[in-house]
């Protein structure tokens, strides 16, 4: 189906109707209506219920027995009741003149059934003859922070550029929930589940125009208009990354995926070449998720795959240029003036000023950074510096000196002379609880302030090498 305009409204509802909301207050229970009361949702909210009074109240408010009881336009409708119930609430839709409709409920083509087969069935037979618009079922629906619009309590309400198109309920909540751990915040996400009536092309149409998103990223069981996808994603991934997880590629993941949603998992050659043609970005789970839509967000314009790899410890080193190459990056000889300049300050004795740069002791010396990095990023050599910063040694005896390291290194990712990007690594180099607690800090420091830092040499040299990938596939380097 083409983008229907009426369903422009669910992202920004004025009035959401929660059918099948329990009159049974429960922690064992999903309570949608709570959910949108605590995420400071403003507008209408009814609760519906069949067996509700004049009197009945759920959550504080007046509950409904139908939505053609309630006196005032639907624009948003979360069904939350058993299936057999399905196909009445969809007459109650059509009734009060409600288009917009997403299903909780489960129970369909997923469980392999022939009842749950045909009754999904028949919810698409019905959403096309009247015109609704259905996500789902099984799904968790439409989560739109800005206007405070979703059904987990610990989404964030701040609003950003990332869409997220997911037909897992549970992974759109784990990558909204803590996403803001990443610097990463959402203009829109759907999770579709079983995607019988609106697939991902039907999401995909609206947010290749939507102003207020930049970055697309998708979790995918299963396409149901494979080329229309493909053409799709090829011209939206011009202007607009498209980061894509794609589910049930193994074998015993396509299993998973027929019993999750009832998709086709799809086979890997497939997708290995929709990646090719696409030049969409391929990610493989949540964490390198998270790190690639965090790169495209906060990472400069790269200029190529050239590494200059700085940190501390020689065998830390040699196994980090293992990394980086592991992960489709080159750690060149950098020039012989930059070698010149650092040999001026960095001791002779237990360092290297080759690439690998092994100086750790020296930028124990926050007043000597400067004096490493710029040098570095100068190199006609190098594209970007990997920056290796080993919590529990780095911040040995630094002091009040810290802070102007943490400031300056902050101000040369953002936009140093060079253009060269700084890719952050913060990890552990000893244990502890405190250096655990700095390390988190340092993370969250660094995202805070718009400098993308990753947790390991590997999801960097990943993360980035994808970044790349994306630049050269369009031709921009």
């Amino acid at each position: 189906m083409a983008w229907n305009p009426e369903f422009e409204a669910a992202f920004d509802p004025k009035a959401v109707a929660i059918v099948g909301a329990s009159t049974e207050e429960s922690e064992m229970n999903l309570n949608f209506t709570r959910a949108l009361q605590v995420l400071g949702y403003q507008g209408h909210l009814y609760p519906v219920n069949r067996k509700a009074t004049e009197d009945t109240k759920i959550c504080g408010l007046k509950a409904y027995p139908s939505l053609v009881s309630i006196p005032e336009h639907i624009d948003l409708v979360v069904v939350s009741v058993p299936k057999h119930a399905i196909i009445d609430v969809l007459n109650d839709c059509i009734a009060a003149g409600a288009k917009n409709v997403q299903m909780f409920t489960a129970g369909f083509r997923e469980t392999g059934e022939r009842e749950g087969i045909e009754l999904e069935d028949r919810i698409v037979q019905i959403a096309r003859e009247n015109g609704l618009n259905v996500v789902g079922p099984n799904c968790m629906g439409v989560y739109s922070p800005k206007a405070r619009v979703g059904l987990f309590q610990d989404s964030s309400t701040v609003p950003g550029p990332v869409a997220f198109l997911s037909q897992s309920g549970g992974l759109m909540g784990e990558f909204a929930g803590l996403g803001s751990e990443y610097g990463i915040y959402f203009s829109k996400a759907v999770s579709f589940g079983n995607a019988a009536v609106m697939d991902s092309t039907d999401f995909l149409e609206y947010l290749a125009t939507d102003p207020e998103t930049t970055i697309i990223t998708m979790y995918l069981e299963g396409v149901n208009k494979g080329r229309r996808f493909t053409e799709q994603v090829k011209e939206i991934n011009k202007t607009k990354p498209v980061i894509i997880w794609k589910g049930g590629l193994t074998e015993s993941g396509s299993r998973a995926v027929a019993s999750h949603t009832g998709s086709l998992g799809g086979q890997e050659e497939t997708w290995q070449a929709f990646f090719r043609q696409t030049g969409a970005v391929r990610v493989d789970s949540l964490d390198e998720l998270r790190d690639v839509t965090m790169t495209f967000l906060y990472m400069p314009p790269p200029k190529g795959r050239r590494v200059a790899l700085m940190g501390a410890g020689g065998g830390n080193s040699v196994a980090g240029a293992d990394v980086c190459a592991r992960e489709g990056l080159t750690v060149p000889p950098i020039a012989e003036e930059t070698r010149r300049r650092l040999a001026t300050f960095v001791p002779p004795d237990g360092t290297s000023v080759g690439n690998p740069l092994d100086i750790g002791v020296a930028l124990r010396d926050a007043n000597l950074l400067s004096q490493a990095l710029e040098p570095v990023a100068a190199d006609p050599a190098i594209d970007a510096i990997i920056y290796d910063f080993a919590v529990g040694l780095l911040v040995l005896g630094m002091g009040d000196a810290r802070e102007g390291m943490i400031k300056y290194m902050v101000d040369f990712a953002k936009g140093n002379a060079h253009g060269t990007p700084l890719i952050m690594v913060i990890h552990r180099w000893v244990s502890g609880k405190g250096v655990v607690n700095e390390m988190h800090e340092l993370l969250a420091r660094f995202v805070g302030d718009g400098v993308a830092a990753y947790q390991s040499l590997q999801r960097a040299s990943r993360a980035y090498a994808k970044f790349v990938g994306y630049h050269e596939f369009h031709g921009h380097i």
